[in-house]
């Protein structure tokens, strides 16, 4: 990861223009050429487009402002927040020291622009001069790929480049020199497959507050490590609850203080356990349901999720529940089958349950 001293453009230039697929657009060109293409659409059933051309609208009339975000509402409603222009480009540059990302590299913007990374691709490719390609996040990004250009950046979502490898291993590794995951944990089953894969692939930890990546795990390579490592001049901290501070900088806002609960390593790197608000006390074990779930990601054949239950010997016990429309009698033994092989004695549920529908935020998250 080299270290960056110029950039394409000042503060003051970072929204003037945009490479669009080879083509240099000013911002209202850019704009325009956006609204042409989901105009041909309907918005109201295309809501990836919508956000796009919302996007690209806010950038165009109010981008000397800053840009609207709104947090995931994993813990609670989603909070809207305006992110100043200058944090909009410091982050980007950040994006650009990290991964050494050059004026005229082709990147892949395959993440809704609902939230802040989707949103993020659409500012770095504006405040660094870098050339985008702009495809449906839904679905196969192999398929929805209709380019054999090969991409210098790629962010996506786990179930995104699991989908790909599966589909064609040898394309990802042709088409992809790296990728950034993020929007949730990895499971143990993806980093498995991983192994061996020429593409780089990095883990991001981050949030909208900290607009996207402040610390990144390698996770394919020599000897990947287990621990998140901060970027730029970002530091850490943990509070009195074990959580996570984040320092940066970068930013306006210089201090964030998360639930996350973590393994401080040093003032520069730590290992994620899982978040405060989940974690089941259960007979004097800390239990961390997304650890549970990056066991059992790729081996238990239904969306599901741990969480906890009171228990009157252990204070709280292991839940877990299931998306299916199958009874929970004929799930439960094929999923216990399972559980017994990939999960510690202390971990197995002591009770499943199964939903039609798992709730979910509208950025798809779990509500547990």
């Amino acid at each position: 990861m080299a270290k960056r001293k110029t950039y394409a453009t000042t503060m003051e230039t970072a929204f003037k223009q945009l490479t669009l697929d080879g083509t240099t657009l000013t911002c209202f060109e850019a704009y325009r050429t956006i609204a042409r293409i989901t105009k041909k659409r309907e918005l109201k059933k295309n809501a990836w487009e919508l956000a796009l051309h919302n996007t690209f609208k806010e950038i165009w009339i109010f981008g000397h402002r800053g840009l609207n975000a709104s947090t995931s509402g994993t813990t609670g409603p989603p909070k809207h927040i305006r992110i100043p222009r200058n944090d909009l480009v410091k982050s980007a540059r950040l994006t650009a020291d990290t991964f050494n990302l050059e004026p005229g590299d082709r990147v892949l913007h395959c993440l809704p622009s609902d939230f802040i990374a989707g949103k993020m691709m659409i500012v770095r490719a504006f405040a660094l001069g870098l050339d985008l390609h702009i495809q449906d996040p839904r679905g196969s990004v192999l398929e929805n790929l209709k380019t054999g250009d090969r991409f210098k950046f790629a962010p996506m979502v786990p179930v995104q480049l699991h989908r790909a490898i599966q589909e064609d291993r040898t394309r990802v590794e042709r088409q992809f020199e790296t990728i950034l995951l993020g929007g949730g944990p990895v499971s143990e089953a993806l980093i498995e497959d991983l192994q061996g894969l020429s593409t780089h692939v990095f883990q991001s930890y981050g949030s909208t507050e900290t607009v996207t990546h402040v610390a990144v795990r390698r996770l394919n390579g020599p000897e990947p490590p287990v621990a998140f490592h901060a970027i730029g001049n970002v530091h850490f901290a943990r509070d009195p609850r074990g959580c996570l501070v984040i320092y940066t900088p970068h930013l306006s806002e210089k201090q964030h203080v998360t639930n996350d609960l973590v393994e401080l390593l040093n003032d520069t790197s730590f290992r994620w356990l899982g978040r405060w608000d989940n974690v089941i006390l259960s007979g004097g074990k800390k239990i961390f349901p997304e650890q549970l779930e990056a066991k059992t990601a790729g081996h238990v054949s239904y969306p599901h999720y741990f969480s906890s239950i009171p228990d009157p010997v252990l204070g709280q016990a292991v839940m877990l529940t299931l998306e299916t429309e199958k009874p929970e009698g004929e799930v439960l033994p094929e999923v216990m089958d399972v559980l017994m092989k990939v999960l510690h004695p202390h971990e197995w549920p002591r009770r499943v349950i199964a939903l039609r529908k798992i709730e979910r935020t509208s950025s798809g998250k779990v509500i547990r």
